[in-house]
């Protein structure tokens, strides 16, 4: 596992009104979900990523307005055809 080293002033803390688990919590989920938005983590990864459950992190996608499940129309036209309904 690697690790980052990011330093955060007082005054900052102070200005945020947070702790530094919470500023660090904080960034990690805003980091995981718009990775998630763009495709880069998954579900599991955003989850483990944040430290929360699955459910959690789909959670928070739902209050950020993000899609859990990306299905676009042509994608079920797709797999619609390919057993045969039409």
């Amino acid at each position: 596992m690697q690790q980052a080293a990011i330093s955060f002033s007082d005054d900052l803390l102070l200005s945020l009104n947070m702790s530094v688990g919470e500023l660090v919590s904080s960034m990690r989920k805003e980091y995981a979900t718009k990775m998630y938005q763009q495709g880069k983590l998954t579900l599991g990864q955003g989850a483990e990523f944040c430290g929360i459950c699955l459910y959690d992190f789909t959670a928070l996608l739902a209050v950020q307005d993000i899609p859990v499940i990306n299905y676009e129309i042509e994608d079920l036209d797709r797999e619609l055809a390919s057993i045969g309904v039409e």
